[in-house]
């Protein structure tokens, strides 16, 4: 059958909201709580419900999540933290942000995590703790990592804004107490979308009232009880905090959303391995790794390297070469370390890099790319990009 190239654009994902998520937003509306309220209080129950975890704390974004978190830990300027650049650059903006250094460890590159053996090597006296990411919903090695934290006295908090749902070991990513805290992402491209928004997922009692005030100008109380029936109208402002609150139009979806997720991430694992089955045997593709029993994935991207030795174009060609067959990609990600403000910033900082350098993440980092991907995808759409990568690459 002669190949046909598509006629619309298929994007790199989509958000699936069904007609259960508009009415409850049209019912927020209706009721007047449009903020903070008391669906975001519910919304968070059912975070805590869902992950089997104390503590989960919504708020803007994931990347405020993540500063909070930071802050709430006591990061000081001149704090080594140890991540990968691997990694969407807001992971090594909040430390930066407050006067943190990241300090780079490379990937592993059959999982384009970070990679176990070489964090101790990276681990100074200034050195305080450890982010690892769960790129692509894949879980990174954590037995490892927290041995190595627990030896030297450091915190761990998991950067997981794309591994809701996933398992480690058997337990949701962010329910292990041996990570102090960790990040949740619900943008739309996500596998739990609430439009925008975040969340700290946390363990020990002593951090909550604080990250809550954080969150919303440094106010000690829930602040929207105020406006209750039995609230009261007076604040009391503790510290300096930020306008980072979570809405109720925000929790009418992700209370929807959440009742979906387990279905969704099915979905998106039936998809994924019907792209390995598909792209199998093609010569100058590396495909991704699904995990094992240990390490659940979630299935947020699908992530393949090109190899442009094989394959005969680099992989912006490559992303162009399908953008001109109708078919969208996306790139996840561009090392941090390479991006112009880091290129200077490492370039006075040499010691927070490693001395042999990140070969593995900067080899990944020119070849990958994510194929289109998400619940609502139908098969049909997925053969279509299965035979346009084959077209691509015929040619």
């Amino acid at each position: 059958m002669p190949y046909l190239r598509r006629i619309d654009f298929l994007p790199l994902t989509r958000p699936v909201i069904g007609l259960e998520e508009i009415e409850e937003i049209i019912d927020s509306i209706k009721l007047g709580w449009i903020t903070t309220g008391p669906k975001s209080a519910r919304f968070e129950e059912e975070l805590q419900c869902y992950n089997g975890i104390p503590y989960c704390l919504v708020m803007n974004s994931a990347t405020t999540a993540q500063e909070i978190a930071l802050q709430v830990l006591g990061l000081k300027p001149g704090d080594e933290v140890i991540t990968t650049p691997m990694t969407w650059a807001s992971t090594l903006n909040t430390i930066v942000l407050q006067g943190g250094v990241p300090v780079l460890v490379d990937i592993e590159r059959k999982t384009l995590n970070i990679d176990p053996a070489k964090i101790e090597a990276a681990i100074t006296p200034k050195t305080v703790g450890i982010i690892p990411i769960h790129l692509t919903g894949l879980p990174a090695p954590m037995n490892a990592i927290w041995d190595i934290a627990e030896k030297h006295g450091l915190w761990v908090v998991e950067d997981a804004a794309q591994a809701m749902g996933a398992c480690y070991q058997g337990i949701k990513i962010g329910a292990n107490p041996r990570s102090v805290m960790s990040v949740y992402s619900f943008h739309p491209n996500k596998n739990l979308t609430t439009g925008e928004g975040g969340c700290i997922a946390l363990h020990q009692e002593q951090y909550v009232n604080r990250v809550k005030r954080l969150r919303f100008h440094g106010i000690e109380k829930d602040a929207w009880k105020r406006f209750a029936e039995d609230g009261s109208p007076h604040t009391e402002v503790m510290e300096p905090g930020r306008k980072a609150n979570f809405m109720d139009i925000q929790a009418a979806i992700g209370l929807h959303q959440i009742k979906k997720l387990d279905a969704f991430n099915e979905r998106r694992g039936i998809l994924f391995r019907r792209y390995l089955e598909g792209l199998s045997g093609i010569d100058g593709l590396l495909l991704p790794w699904e995990g094992d029993q240990d390490s659940r994935h979630c299935y947020h991207l699908f992530v393949l390297r090109i190899l442009p030795e094989i394959v005969g174009m680099d992989r912006d060609a490559f992303v162009q070469a399908l953008r001109d067959e109708n078919i969208g990609t996306g790139i996840h990600y561009r090392p941090a370390h390479i991006h112009s403000y880091y290129r200077e910033y490492y370039a006075q900082n040499p010691g927070a890099l490693p001395p042999g350098g990140l070969p593995e993440c900067e080899w990944s980092g020119e070849r990958l790319l994510s194929l289109p991907l998400w619940p609502g995808m139908m098969e049909d759409d997925q053969d279509q990009v299965i035979e346009a990568v084959r077209q691509v690459i015929s040619q």
